[in-house]
């Protein structure tokens, strides 16, 4: 099945669903990403899962953000496009970055949904001193939304929805995920990058440590793990969901290892 489009939660999302016989895999992408940030990831999977990825609420093609925004908004939607597509057994999500912190509270108020978790660099708020720097990147995207022209910030991409991303920083800044990070109970693997410069490998420690039996691991990679290093993430995945019961038998990544406490690198 090639890209569609479907009515879910009271908004529109681009999405792409391969249907295979067995699980079904959910990716979540990135804040600025759209579902083909996962083009090398879904490759390096195989064809035994089923996989699900689309455009989240204000990104890609899908519908933009009206108005603000909070992290119930998109695990709603995610909840309203598995119904839409009749995937009613739990699923994998696979979050990245923004797309884990959707990741976690869809699993926090729908556990029943959720099989299993990969969090990939999650970004659960700001990080301590970054806040006067969001704050400025904010009111440049809203003086951009409200003048009507493409914004820039700093030397990352122009952006063609302003208004869209402004109000998704403004969801990350007030965003706590403490309770649902302590409350979840499927198997949790949670990726750091040793050369991820925004959710440095102590700070996504950090984060793991507050998951009951969460798995960490730091592989060598950026940030956006799945785009630069879609082969090594594959692998890592398939590795967890087979010590998890979830998969056929998958080696074990180079420079991994499975410990007692977890995953290492």
């Amino acid at each position: 099945m090639g890209l569609q489009w479907i009515e879910a939660n009271g908004t529109r999302l681009r999405y792409e669903f391969r249907r295979r016989g067995s699980g079904t895999l959910v990716l979540v992408h990135e804040m600025g990403g759209r579902l083909e940030s996962f083009d090398g990831l879904v490759a390096g999977l195989g064809e035994d899962w089923s996989i699900l990825r689309y455009d989240q609420r204000g990104a890609g093609q899908s519908d933009r953000i009206a108005g603000s925004l909070s992290i119930d908004t998109p695990a709603a939607d995610l909840a309203s496009l598995l119904d839409a597509l009749e995937i009613a057994g739990p699923v994998i999500v696979v979050g990245a970055a923004l797309g884990a912190s959707i990741a976690i509270r869809f699993a926090a108020k729908w556990p029943a949904r959720a099989a299993a978790l990969v969090l990939l660099a999650p970004s659960t708020g700001l990080i301590a001193g970054n806040y006067d720097a969001t704050i400025e990147k904010i009111e440049i995207l809203e003086k951009s939304a409200q003048e009507g022209t493409v914004a820039q910030v700093g030397n990352g991409p122009r952006l063609s929805d302003p208004a869209s991303s402004a109000a998704t920083w403004r969801m990350l800044i007030g965003l706590d995920l403490t309770a649902d990070l302590a409350g979840l109970s499927c198997p949790v693997l949670v990726a750091a990058g040793t050369k991820d410069t925004f959710r440095p490998p102590a700070h996504v420690v950090e984060v793991a440590a507050r998951i009951p039996g969460a798995q960490s691991l730091v592989l060598d990679t950026g940030h956006v793990m799945a785009i630069e290093t879609p082969d090594l993430v594959a692998a890592t995945i398939a590795t967890f969901l087979d010590n998890a019961g979830f998969a056929p038998g998958s080696p074990v990544p180079a420079g991994v290892s499975i410990s007692a406490g977890g995953v290492s690198s």
